[in-house]
């Protein structure tokens, strides 16, 4: 390939080339793409069924639509849709329910006409599904991020670098005086950028038509991007958007721009003007209150109008946080890095009981479904393999009373039969609480997963010998696509993720972030609203609660159906629990604080005599109070 130019500069240097092996969010260079399945859940359904592509098909939960592919969406019918409206809008679309969990069973299944009073949905097969996507993208890239079942982000940095210096040898040679910050060479004069098919939003009036670096790993990242897309429709049966930006802000409301099946490039010099085709008040969390504070002080909603709006004035009307994060956000700043899918802290199983459950084996049938959709979701977080495995196991319940408690214990062993022995000994524990009955809401989770060390085995370990016992202690090699522990929580202004509006999501009995359809993620071409599924906020933002029918979860910031506002409630009130339970036990073991030099000194023999009788309510019941 001819070399570069070396009369004039490019405005980027050497330093920003080799931030690129560190995938530094602070190099210009950066390349992001985001990849979105379009309706997934309904392309899963179409593949299992073996349906044509042109059939309007929608996935049912219950009477709500949690997917509905783009034929269908012809005539109308959307996620807002009932499945009756949906029919009569449509009468030959195909309607697919999820597959369910029937009480008493140890498998899910599809039926078709599930009792939602004896059934509980059930993700498996999209999570299965997804698992395989995931692999391809893994196989393509060495950096991915899985935001949710649907969507993911590649950081393709490394891999551009590795293609600048295979392409154009002089950017490998040292830079001159060996000083860092000397601009690179320009592109090679006539170099011709192969968009590999992409979407290319107009670039900004003012800027010129010189052609630099940020352009050409623009367009070696679509063509890998085209690759990976092609590679997931020809293994899989399935299509994909994509977008390719400096960061994942971009890159995300680029994979919506045009869908089905399509990729935009959203270039450097393209993104303020690309971001501009916005109203600020589409953004996520400034959809609700923020957004409409904002336009009211301010007197606009459109981007580009508070773009004249200095920091200083914003920090007037909002707090310095907020100011600093609608100020980045606007001007499409987000310094967010792409990190393999976080491992998970806990799994949670819930169902709300209508009509409520009055008899232990009603309660037993549930933990058995429990169980089994436990199992099957530490399956796929290698679990079962001994790569991780979860320490605390806790039963919570809500009576028809609203009383509630959970209970707690180790886990001591991770199979299917000892698990479901733990849960029916705790279960054991609830019967004997007559405030239990009759019984509106049982949930079971396992906690405090942990990571194995390599090498690290049980005491059936160490009782062989030979060659067995060297099979089994000796360190296995560590994988190309291991996920990273877990990262600590950055500050609101390193991560501005979540910038848009949702969309009703997938809403399983036992929400998971990951199982959040992402689904069309910038604009939804029926209402027009931008929506996303990112890992952070701004403090106190509230997100638009869109059409009447929807409500919003004041605590996790999910908009969901009304009908079921009640389910998910009782997941948080669960979750709660457990936690405080688990906070209790803590307490109860932890060694007593040191007394100060004032305190009066304790007679021998004496019982502890801290604790101050009706000082307080019991640990269930300030919970209550609470709600």
């Amino acid at each position: 390939m001819e070399e570069p130019t070396s009369e004039r500069k490019s405005r980027y240097t050497y330093r920003h080339l080799n931030q690129l092996l560190k995938y530094s969010v602070d190099t210009p260079l950066r390349v992001i793409a985001h990849i979105d399945l379009d309706a997934f859940y309904a392309q899963c359904e179409m593949k299992r069924l073996g349906v044509d592509e042109n059939t309007p098909l929608a996935v049912q939960q219950w009477q709500s639509l949690i997917a509905v592919n783009y034929p269908a969406r012809e005539f109308n019918v959307s996620r807002h849709s009932t499945a009756v409206d949906a029919l009569k809008a449509c009468p030959q679309l195909k309607l697919v329910h999820v597959a369910t969990w029937r009480a008493g069973d140890e498998h899910w299944d599809y039926r078709e006409n599930p009792d939602i009073v004896t059934c509980k949905a059930c993700l498996d097969p999209y999570r299965n599904e997804s698992k395989k996507i995931i692999s391809i993208f893994r196989a393509a890239c060495p950096r991915v991020e899985k935001a949710s079942i649907d969507e993911s982000f590649l950081d393709l940095s490394v891999m551009v670098h590795e293609r600048f210096l295979k392409w154009f040898p002089v950017l490998a040679l040292p830079p001159p005086y060996n000083d860092p910050s000397e601009n690179l060479p320009l592109p090679p004069k006539g170099l011709e950028v192969k968009w590999a098919g992409s979407h290319l939003p107009e670039l900004a009036e003012d800027c010129g038509g010189q052609l630099d670096w940020d352009d050409v790993g623009m367009g070696i990242a679509a063509e890998i991007v085209e690759e990976v897309r092609g590679s997931v429709r020809k293994d899989l049966g399935y299509t994909c958007s994509a977008g390719i930006a400096q960061n994942k802000l971009l890159a995300k409301l680029g994979s919506g721009y045009k869908k089905p099946n399509q990729q935009t490039v959203v270039r450097v010099r393209a993104a303020q003007r690309f971001l501009n085709s916005f109203k600020f008040t589409k953004l996520r969390n400034l959809g609700g209150k923020l957004g409409e504070r904002i336009s009211e002080e301010f007197g606009t909603e459109e981007l580009s109008a508070l773009l004249d709006t200095p920091l200083q004035k914003l920090q007037l009307k909002l707090d310095d946080d907020i100011a600093t994060w609608v100020y980045n956000v606007i001007r499409g700043i987000d310094r967010s890095e792409v990190n393999p899918r976080t491992l998970i802290k806990s799994m949670l199983s819930a169902k709300s009981f209508r009509p409520h459950i009055t008899t232990t084996d009603a309660a037993s049938k549930w933990l058995t479904i429990f169980i089994s959709d436990i199992c099957s979701r530490m399956e796929e977080e290698g679990v079962l393999e001994g790569k991780r495995r979860p320490k605390t196991m806790t039963l919570s319940y809500r009576s028809s009373s609203g009383a509630g408690k959970g209970r707690s214990v180790p886990i001591r062993e991770v199979t299917k039969t000892a698990l479901t022995a733990v849960a029916q000994n705790l279960l054991r524990g609830v019967v004997d609480d007559a405030r239990a009955w009759p019984c509106a809401m049982l949930s079971l989770a396992v906690s405090g997963f942990e990571e194995r060390e390599a090498g690290n085995v049980g005491i059936r370990g160490f009782l062989v010998s030979g060659d067995a016992a060297k099979d089994r202690t000796a360190p296995k090699p560590e994988s190309s696509n291991a996920v990273e522990r877990e990262p600590k929580r950055r500050r609101m202004g390193e991560d501005i993720g979540r910038f848009f509006t949702r969309e009703p999501a997938a809403y399983d009995e036992t929400p998971s972030r990951e199982d959040l359809l992402s689904e069309d993620a910038a604009v939804d071409p029926e209402t027009g609203d931008a929506f996303d599924n990112p890992p952070s906020s701004p403090p106190s933002a509230t997100a638009a609660t869109g059409d009447g029918r929807m409500f919003l979860c004041d605590r996790c910031k999910t908009s969901l159906p009304f009908e079921d506002q009640e389910e998910h409630q009782d997941w948080h009130f669960a979750k709660d629990l457990a936690q405080e339970d688990r906070a209790e036990a803590m307490r109860r073991i932890a060694p007593p604080a040191p007394s100060s030099p004032s305190s009066q000194k304790p007679k021998k023999g004496s019982g502890s005599g801290g604790g101050k009788k009706g000082s307080g309510p019991e640990k269930g019941q300030r919970k209550l109070s609470r709600k």
